[in-house]
């Protein structure tokens, strides 16, 4: 297993920043996702840590052995990972069976070693098809399978079910992600979205303008977004004009808990709440709304409430959406986050 730590790691092309002072901690055996838009900087990170690409400053290392920095550096085939990219990039003119060899040392008995990782990726019976003979997902456990063969003691993922439909992307990766637990292996996941991040990840990063904005679980990065860019980048939030004290906040939706460490934000706040936690009643407690539109999305319904200072736009379990003009009350559930005012930014609201 490799417990990997990067510290203060830098990355430039040219004069263009990349990687701006990353620091991360991996524990061996566990699953880190790297989140974040277009750009920011996450598959530049993850070729650092693979070896294809030396770093300008800082230090990263497996189980404290040194494989990159300023002065050392460890090529790639001696860092004991497996990597698969967004494409699988699989040989056409070869079988599953052939595509997993070439991922093998010559060993004492390469096949039996092809058969267990075809059969821990749910490749049995498929050894001998072309990748053109296979679905996209079939083709993606291929790579997997292939990255798998040396038994590697870290297997770093670069948006390998991009190309899939949205729900077979975030099925296919859960899948996968349960196989590398099942044989231990450290892995890196980079996304872009926060579901399948949230979803397969022990610990959740996020990334913007090469900088690490917040590296948690995805519960405390989801609830208690460190920022409100963390807040945008992990989901759709509401952020609400108030007043925050030590333990809560006055906004429209009157007074809201806060999560425990929030004491720094004191008087004017933006308030964000993610949508989830507005529940509307027809009777007290809450704050007075009228239902203005509503349009039925089959398993869902988007509906537009006014109440006494704003507007809020819903998306509600169509089951449980108010009918059009209804009159009831809002209310909020569980504990808010607070913000000073000035660092929201572009895009408020």
């Amino acid at each position: 297993m490799s417990h990997i730590t990067i510290t203060d790691v830098h990355k430039q092309y040219g004069q263009t920043s990349v990687l701006r002072g990353i620091e991360l901690d991996i524990p061996q055996g566990s699953v880190l996702a790297l989140l974040g838009p277009s750009g920011c900087g996450k598959t530049t990170l993850l070729r650092l840590i693979a070896g294809f690409e030396p770093l300008e400053r800082g230090r990263i290392a497996f189980d404290g052995r040194v494989m990159a920095s300023e002065r050392a550096f460890v090529p790639p085939e001696r860092r004991g990972i497996g990597y698969v990219p967004q494409e699988g990039t699989l040989f056409p003119h070869l079988t599953v069976e052939g595509n997993v060899r070439f991922g093998l040392v010559r060993g004492d008995d390469p096949q039996r070693r092809i058969e267990e990782v075809l059969a821990l990726t749910g490749l049995d019976g498929l050894g001998k098809r072309y990748p053109h003979e296979l679905s996209g997902g079939q083709q993606q456990r291929v790579a997997l399978a292939r990255a798998l063969a040396p038994g590697p003691d870290l297997v770093l993922l670069d948006e390998p079910f991009n190309a899939l439909d949205l729900d077979l992307r975030r099925n296919m990766c859960e899948d996968v992600i349960q196989v590398l637990r099942q044989t231990g292996t450290t892995t890196v996941l980079v996304t872009h979205d926060p579901g399948e991040a949230f979803a397969v990840s022990d610990q959740l990063a996020v990334m913007q303008d090469g900088r690490i904005m917040q590296c948690a679980r995805p519960e405390t990065v989801y609830w208690q977004p460190a920022s409100p860019a963390v807040a945008r980048l992990t989901g759709t939030a509401l952020f609400l004009s108030g007043e925050a004290d030590t333990h809560a906040a006055q906004c429209a939706l009157g007074t809201v808990p806060l999560h425990p460490g929030q004491g720094e934000t004191r008087g004017e706040a933006m308030i964000m709440v993610r949508p989830e936690q507005l529940q509307w009643q027809d009777a007290p407690p809450g704050t007075p709304a009228q239902v203005d539109r509503r349009s039925f999305r089959g398993d869902h319904t988007l509906v537009s409430l006014s109440l006494a200072s704003l507007c809020l736009d819903l998306r509600m379990a169509s089951l449980l959406a108010p009918a059009l003009h209804a009159q009831g009350y809002i209310r909020i559930l569980g504990a808010c986050m607070a913000y000073p005012s000035h660092t929201l930014g572009p895009g408020a609201g």
